[in-house]
């Protein structure tokens, strides 16, 4: 499950590439916005997502369709309802070409204090090979195959806190605090060879964790949040450091 978020975070992070590196050499197709002017920011996500999903060098834009994350690895606690170690190798994940932006708050004159992207799409699925053991819930899980995690409908919000800074001339946000929150509507999830293969024991299961996913989402979600946010924050600092704010927005 831990990956799916990961993978929203990135996506939104490439969002806001674009949204900032709006000042130098952007494609015809993507507009530099006025600061604060949410309709303009929403449309220029819109335009990564859905037409530039493929990546764009001449403004840093990476390949989103499919995207391809960097292992790692979740361990819950063993008094934990959801007691797991979970790593999760090569992952690659797909749907970002769907993602829609719905909402902004922020982004306005000056850099300083919260802004806010609101996201969804109709699913966004994630492909790894898997080694997991442990109790989930009240039944042990153990295996190493390929797996798959697939948010159906899910929401999502990034919460960015900033304050500005001035060099030479230039007025840069830095960001101190960046949160990530995501309502799926559903979670499907399935693990290929549990059990070293057993077929009855690994179908048990699947239908048990897919039966039982949002008392195992609420179990996992804030672990996920926390190395989610983390993630998402270095590439976004990387972003807001490289390009003044005055030269990303008109203000």
């Amino acid at each position: 499950m831990r990956s799916l978020m990961p993978t929203y975070v990135l996506q939104v992070s490439y969002a806001l590439v674009l949204i900032h590196l709006v000042a130098a050499k952007l494609p015809s197709d993507i507009k530099r916005c006025v600061a604060g002017d949410g309709k303009c920011i929403i449309e220029n996500i819109n335009v990564i997502f859905n037409k530039k999903n493929q990546g764009d060098e001449s403004f840093g834009l990476t390949k989103l369709e499919p995207f391809t994350m960097d292992n790692f690895s979740i361990r819950q606690d063993p008094a934990s309802p959801v007691a797991i170690y979970l790593t999760l190798n090569n992952p690659v994940v797909y749907g970002s070409k769907n993602v829609r932006a719905t909402k902004v708050k922020g982004f306005g004159k000056t850099p300083e204090g919260r802004h806010e992207i609101l996201l969804e799409a109709p699913y966004i699925s994630m492909l790894s090979d898997y080694v997991i053991d442990g109790k989930v819930l009240i039944l042990p899980i153990k295996g190493e195959g390929r797996s798959n995690f697939t948010l159906v409908e899910p929401k999502m919000k990034i919460v960015i806190d900033a304050t500005s800074r001035t060099k030479d001339g230039k007025i840069f946000m830095d960001v101190k605090d960046l949160r990530v929150e995501c309502k799926p509507k559903r979670v499907a999830l399935h693990f290929e060879n549990l059990f070293n293969g057993d077929k009855a024991l690994g179908e048990n299961i699947n239908s048990f964790l897919n039966e039982n996913w949002n008392g195992i989402f609420i179990e996992m979600k804030a672990p996920l949040y926390d190395a989610i946010s983390k993630q998402i924050k270095v590439g976004t600092a990387k972003v807001f450091s490289a390009t003044p704010y005055d030269e990303i927005f008109e203000i």
